[in-house]
């Protein structure tokens, strides 16, 4: 009986114990995507957060990784010649923690060489409403003219502004089905209307989608192809 009563009295402090201590902290995490935006690279980057590399090929020029999860900080992002020590470029950035719906940021990778940077944006990745899908505008060539977007050969803008070099706009709805809808989106010179590019699209209801805009008026010598043209981005 004495054996029983401190078997019991043993369990209660345990519960006890068990119930009054906190649940671990919970680290959050962020996610992030990286895209090679940087006209003169000719061989792919590869991209590092601290030390740890997070790609497994190397990244082509207007290529894109998916979302890499990481914890909330202070983080270290040094992009890097594809296989090579030698540094593209290297910067600091805080990554927030919204524990259940996590940050998204987009680091980007732009500019010739002589003035290589890199370019860090939060998405905002709310879900559509119904039967609409999600558009946003990069702007990532270092030389082209500020832009403007439409949808196909209409007279009236997507965005209410012009998008300079280092802009994203906020995402816009679009109208969108499960089977998905067909777009042609123009991006203009901002200043003569003259046609860039246009990007055909399918938006999907649901999705959430990126153009980014990049290459060179002008390209360097070792990389002619890679004049200023578009990448469609899929966020979701």
């Amino acid at each position: 009986m004495k054996k029983n009563m401190l078997f019991i009295a043993g369990l209660f402090s345990v519960l006890l114990f068990t119930s009054c201590a906190k649940e671990p902290a919970n680290p959050g995490y962020a996610q992030y995507m990286f895209i090679n935006a940087a006209p003169d690279v000719v061989a792919g980057l590869d991209f590092f957060v601290g030390d740890l590399k997070q790609n497994i090929l190397p990244i082509a020029f207007g290529s894109n990784t998916g979302y890499n999860s990481t914890t909330p900080g202070t983080k270290e992002i040094t992009v890097k010649f594809a296989g090579q020590p030698t540094i593209f470029s290297a910067n600091k950035y805080n990554v927030s923690d919204l524990r259940d719906q996590p940050a998204r940021y987009t680091l980007m990778a732009v500019n010739k060489l002589q003035n290589a940077e890199l370019l860090w944006f939060q998405d905002n990745l709310t879900t559509p409403a119904n039967d609409k899908a999600h558009l946003r505008i990069i702007h990532a060539s270092a030389d082209a003219p500020a832009i403007n977007a439409f949808s196909g050969s209409s007279t009236t803008a997507l965005y209410p502004a012009a998008i300079s070099y280092k802009t994203a706009t906020s995402f816009i709805a679009l109208n969108a089905t499960l089977r998905g809808t067909s777009y042609s989106i123009q991006i203009r010179n901002a200043t003569t209307n003259a046609i860039i590019r246009s990007q055909p699209m399918t938006a999907v209801s649901g999705k959430i989608y990126t153009i980014v805009v990049r290459g060179a008026v002008t390209p360097s010598p070792w990389a002619p192809a890679n004049t200023v043209s578009t990448t469609l981005v899929a966020n979701n």
